[in-house]
């Protein structure tokens, strides 16, 4: 792997890093800001798994849409097969507008956290820097 390009990959990882840790912040504080948490959930989950297929030579649709990542990723690894992304993609594009009532429960923004934490575990499992 070239310097380069361990250089781009980490910079998908710092961008998905940071779109985690506002996810949790944002789960953490009074009052819960969760449409705003589960939107940071969905973009990590997006880079980590655009990072996977960079790795993998694979060349980066622009799309926000998880399940067509995550069919591509597991074309490199089936362990994404089993990746379950829920309504995940509702949060990408929609939740951005004032007109798309969308407002999740609690569980349903800490559930997603904890797949954004995972699709990072899988990732970062998979790639070897060298």
């Amino acid at each position: 792997m070239t310097p380069a390009l361990i250089e781009y990959l980490k910079a998908w990882f710092l961008k998905a890093d940071h779109d985690i840790i506002s996810a949790e912040r944002l789960i953490e504080i009074e009052p819960m800001i969760l449409d705003s948490a589960c939107f940071h959930c969905q973009q990590a989950i997006e880079e980590y798994l655009k990072a996977f297929l960079i790795y993998n030579g694979k060349e980066v649709a622009k799309t926000h849409d998880i399940d067509y990542l995550l069919q591509e990723c597991s074309c490199f690894d089936p362990v994404f097969n089993s990746v379950d992304p829920a309504n995940m993609n509702d949060y990408a594009v929609q939740g951005r507008y004032p007109d798309y009532s969308l407002m999740p429960e609690p569980g349903e923004a800490k559930s997603y956290y904890q797949m954004a934490l995972h699709i990072k575990s899988l990732v970062l499992e998979r790639i070897v820097f060298s």
